[in-house]
Parts: C-alpha cells; structure tokens; sequence
C-alpha cells in the first residue's frame, strides 16, 4: 500500500506538473507579445477609435468650441469635390503601386532565390531602399528630377528631349511617384517571395523537368500555387500600405500639380493641421471614410479575387 501511495503520488506531482507547463508558456508568450500588444493599442487602436468619436464632433486641433455634429461632417463630405478627386487618385495610385511592385518583385524573386553568395547579395541590395526614410527618398527624388538644376533634366536635356517637369506636369506626377514607391517597396516583397520560393520541394520542380516543362512553365504552374499564401500577404499588405499614402506625395508634390496627387491621406492632413480653421472633426469624417474604403477593398480581395488561388493550393 506505501508503494502504491508513492506511486500514486508520484503522477499526481507528473500531471501537476504538466498542468503548471502550458500555462507557464502562456505567460512567456504574453510577456513577449506585451511590447508589440502596447505599440499597437496606443498608435493603432487608441488613433482609431478616436477618429470615430472625432468624426461626430464639430472640433477644431486647439479643442476649442467643442459641440456634437452628428452626421454633419459626412454629409458635407458628399458634397466636397476635393474628397472625390483624392479618393480617385488614391485608387489611381494604388491600381499602379500594388501591380507594379507585385510583378517586379516575382520576376525579381525568381532570378534571386537560389541560396547561393549572389544572389543572397542581390536580396540584400533590393531590400536597401526599403530601410531607408521615405522622407530622405523623397527629397533626393525631388533634387533629381527638378526641371531646372536635376541630374536626370540634364540627360534629357544633353539627348535633345528638353527638361522634363516629371513633378511638375500633372499627367507625368502621379506615374513618377508610383515608380519611386516601386522603387522603395519592391526589396521588401522579393524578400519574402524569396524565402518562399525557397521553401518550394526541390522534388516537384525536378519533376516538372522531367516532363519537359521550361523555366518559365516550371515558375508559373508548381512555384506560384506553392507560394500563392505569401502572395496574398504581400497583395494585401501592398494595397493597404498604398491606399495611405502621404510622404512622398506630400514631400514631392504637395498634392499638385493642380490636385492630381493629393491623396486622402494628404487631404486629411491639409484640413485637419494645415488650412485653418483646422477642422478636427471633418478630417476625422474622411478617416473614417477611408477605413471604409480600405476594409471594403481588403474584404473583396480576399474574399473573392485571391481565394480562389488559395483554394487550388
């Protein structure tokens, strides 16, 4: 009987102990996740939550003669052309952003995804601009395409084709900012094309060799449903981040020439900070808006554009 005491103490003390383990590891994973939780809630959360409480708000950026709007400020956002011309240069932009970087970076991550000395280098300049400031991008850019005292004016110049106002001409703006944000952004998606890519079985491509398909065949039928998951990611992550777009619009063009890059985000900057009476309240409304807009998008995306290649998958 004192043996089977022990014994059955023993696993009593066992499951205990098992017990106490999940729910250690549960602490740890909360202590990790405790200074990613706080950033998020405090620039995130808090920032979103406010834009709906301002939005009903008749408020100004000092506070001052605070009283409740209702939905005045979307009403009058219907009737404010400059919301429908930045909502169609919005869409603009990210209908040239999110393909453009999308293909560039897939044509680029299948040349550089063998995990050799070069290629991991050629990842690794790709992926320099991505860390840079986007204000610091932006100023260069601005220095070198300016018409009058820009590098690339005087090669235009030197081959004849006079100084092109790549900012400065409203049909040349918007597909010059587009190209630089390509520029800046595409590293980061090749890195994570790359590392998929990489994940890819050797065996199904040796298969597909096999059977005599090409290199390009090879990449369009086994290696893009394998890594279709990350090509998701990167669209949505891609439309959500260009559908916010402000720096460089507001470094290079400050929303002109003419309006025909001011974006939301930049028009929420311009009456909420810039042009007084600052109206807090109706840049607010807009944000609200364009979370309307961004989550609509981001629904129709996954759920009815891209789903069907995670399907097959």
């Amino acid at each position: 009987m004192p043996a089977l005491a022990t014994v059955g103490g023993a696993a009593g003390a066992a499951g205990s102990a098992r017990r106490r383990r999940p729910l250690s590891r549960r602490r740890h994973a909360w202590v990790f996740l405790a200074p990613s939780a706080v950033i998020l809630a405090v620039f995130v959360f808090v920032p979103l939550v406010s834009s709906f409480v301002l939005s009903g708000l008749a408020i100004d950026v000092f506070m001052n003669d605070v009283s409740f709007a209702g939905l005045d400020n979307f009403r009058r956002l219907v009737g404010d052309q400059r919301v429908w011309g930045a909502t169609l240069n919005t869409l603009y932009f990210a209908a040239l952003a999110v393909p453009a970087q999308m293909v560039l970076a897939l044509a680029m991550a299948s040349m550089v995804s063998r995990n050799n000395r070069w290629c991991r280098l050629l990842r690794s300049v790709y992926y320099i601009p991505f860390v840079c400031s986007m204000t610091a991008i932006s100023i260069v850019w601005s220095i070198l395409l300016d018409p009058n005292m820009g590098a690339l004016s005087y090669l235009t110049r030197q081959l004849g084709l006079g100084a092109i106002g790549f900012l400065k001409d409203p049909a040349l703006a918007m597909p010059t900012v587009v190209a630089i944000t390509t520029w800046k952004g595409f590293g980061y998606i090749v890195t994570l094309l790359s590392a998929a890519i990489l994940n890819v079985p050797a065996s199904l491509d040796e298969a597909a060799q096999l059977d005599g398909a090409g290199p390009i065949r090879r990449f369009v039928q086994i290696t893009v449903p394998v890594i279709w998951p990350t090509i998701v990611f990167c669209v949505v992550t891609t439309t959500i981040v260009s559908l916010q777009v402000f720096d460089q619009v507001y470094i290079m063009t400050k929303g002109g020439p003419h309006g025909s890059t001011e974006t939301l985000v930049a028009y929420i900057y311009n009456r909420g900070f810039q042009t007084a009476p600052y109206d807090l309240g109706y840049a607010s409304s807009i944000a609200v808006y364009l979370f309307a807009i961004i989550a609509v998008i981001t629904f129709v995306l996954r759920r009815f554009v891209l789903r069907r290649g995670e399907d097959e998958v």
